[in-house]
């Protein structure tokens, strides 16, 4: 007898089961079907049950239906492109049908498409029958819709979703930036087919700065690379690697520690995906002849253009603020809390200077007062303090950096000063017997930063009118954005209003560094805030 090979039912039934083990990953994935089947709209509904309804305005006839039903089948593969808007893709073969079963009891599923309707139910038992086969499922005596379109109901929660989570996760879809698709969540107690109360969109967020179009291969990978102007939360950063519509991943092609503020996205339809749930690629030769095409382009394109964008400095105001903020919650936390100080690139100051004249400088003024052999001992430039009205600093922007002064002035010359600043002498005006020195001085600007020292935190303030947080966090530094609405407002009210607006973002950082759980972190918030204010405010009355 010969040797047979067999399929074990408990290998189909991880298979089938746990392509997708996230929850929040299993709703990304029906509303990339969604795309696929032409949908315009999806309504993501998170109802208080932990229940998750997707509805889209697309619908299923006959043949959509079998292929739904048909795991495994390889008809996105085959038809890559969809019948209607001809949108490429996201889905291959159909392989996480069954996935919602790690997360759900069961999905209730309600279909139309013109005079075809459809109703039935997925549940657990469903597995115990396609072990030898096939499962018949038996159709729901319900009302069919109201329009053309997909209700999905998985019921049964085994976790309880985040609806912050979700929409973060939902953000992160290449298929948000296609015309025609728009994805739109709520939250509710019981649940209505295709009601819109209460909703809000999901957008992808719009990343301003310095764009670099990418079109390599003779159009087999194109795509385009952002250098953002303004900081990138850990979801944002690194170039998005997409196989159709679909990202894959996110890769820096080994530059990580250059391409802080790099992201975007390379298309690459030639590489190959794992199967099943596509979340990581194959390593074969088109993906060396990729990532070899990548890395060239970030050492010609990307990387000189990093100079394109620069950072929000903070205002002296701002600084000041930051200080008293450094201060009191320095006391209220019983830490050390420090200014720290960054150089961000260089200014020319103009500096005007009163010294005595020297011996030479005095003849060539006075030429019959003064002799070769008259007062030798006058020191070249022994300076003279000036007064307040008698020296004047005028400050402008130099963007090119330290490398601008390369060849003396034509009037004047250089010299460096003890700590490195580069000085240029413009001119010298004599008056009675002293000489007026005036040089322009390099020096550089500083970008300050506010550090919380032992908690490893650092406060940078940005503006970005696209960007709706008003703050976060990334690795050890809490981004304020300064164009959002609730600052600006808090800014306007005075001094005091921001500072204590910064100090609330600044609290809610270090609670949830010291306590993940919201109830715990939102007390210690709390308490921070409260007595940093009573220390201000203490010491405001002192003074």
């Amino acid at each position: 007898m010969p040797a047979q090979m067999k399929v074990h039912p408990s290998f189909f039934k991880e298979f089938a089961t746990k392509t997708w083990v996230s929850p929040i990953e299993i709703i990304k994935e029906l509303v990339e079907n969604a795309f696929d089947e032409d949908a315009t709209r999806v309504l993501v509904t998170v109802l208080s049950n932990g229940s998750i309804v997707i509805e889209d305005d697309a619908g299923m006839d006959q043949n959509g239906m079998e292929k739904f039903l048909l795991l495994g089948s390889p008809h996105k593969r085959t038809e890559s492109v969809s019948p209607r808007l001809k949108r490429l893709r996201t889905g291959r073969y159909g392989t996480g049908r069954l996935s919602f079963l790690t997360s759900f009891e069961s999905m209730r599923i309600r279909t139309r498409r013109e005079s075809f309707t459809k109703a039935l139910v997925i549940n657990a038992d469903v597995l115990e029958r396609l072990y030898t086969g096939n499962a018949k499922l038996d159709d729901l005596k319900e009302s069919p819709l109201k329009r053309d379109g997909t209700e999905l109901v998985m019921a049964g929660a085994k976790t309880q979703l985040d609806l912050f989570k979700i929409i973060k996760e939902i953000r992160k879809l290449a298929v948000l930036r296609q015309p025609l698709f728009e994805v739109y969540i709520k939250t509710t107690e019981k649940f209505k087919e295709w009601n819109f109360d209460g909703f809000q969109i999901i957008k992808a967020p719009e990343i301003q700065g310095h764009r670099i179009p990418v079109n390599l291969d003779n159009g087999k990978l194109v795509g385009e690379i952002i250098i953002a102007r303004r900081p990138l939360s850990d979801d944002e950063r690194g170039i998005a690697v997409m196989v159709g519509n679909h990202i894959v991943t996110r890769s820096n092609f080994g530059f990580d520690t250059k391409l802080n503020r790099v992201t975007g996205f390379v298309r690459c339809d030639s590489l190959t995906t794992r199967f099943a749930d596509k979340s990581a690629i194959i390593e074969d030769s088109e993906y060396t002849k990729f990532n070899q095409l990548m890395k060239s382009f970030v050492i010609d394109r990307v990387i000189p253009g990093l100079t394109e964008y620069e950072d929000v400095l903070i205002t002296r105001e701002e600084s000041r603020i930051y200080r008293e903020i450094d201060k009191i919650l320095g006391q209220a936390m019983i830490e050390n809390l420090e200014l720290e100080e960054e150089v961000q690139g260089y200014e020319l100051v103009q500096v005007k200077e009163r010294v005595r004249a020297t011996h030479d400088q005095e003849h060539e003024k006075h030429p019959d007062k003064l002799h070769s052999d008259d007062n030798p001992q006058v020191a070249d430039y022994d300076k003279i303090q000036p007064s307040p009205l008698e020296s004047s600093a005028i400050s402008k922007p130099d963007d090119i950096g330290p490398r601008a002064v390369t060849e003396p002035h034509p009037s004047g010359s250089f010299s460096n000063t003890r700590d490195g600043t580069v000085v240029e002498m413009v001119n010298e005006t004599q008056t009675n017997g002293t000489v007026i020195k005036t040089t322009n001085v390099r020096k550089p600007i500083l970008k300050k930063t506010f550090a919380l020292k032992r908690i490893g935190y650092k406060v940078i303030p940005y503006e970005d009118e696209s960007d709706s947080r008003y703050s976060f966090i990334t690795e050890n530094i809490v981004f304020v954005n300064k164009a959002n609405p609730t600052y600006k407002a808090e800014a306007s009210r005075g001094d005091e209003f921001l500072m204590r607006h910064v100090i609330s973002i600044v609290a809610e950082a270090v609670a949830q560094t010291k306590h993940p759980e919201g109830k715990d972190a939102l007390e210690l918030q709390n308490r921070l805030v409260a007595e940093a204010i009573r220390i201000h405010d203490t010491n405001v009355t002192k003074r």
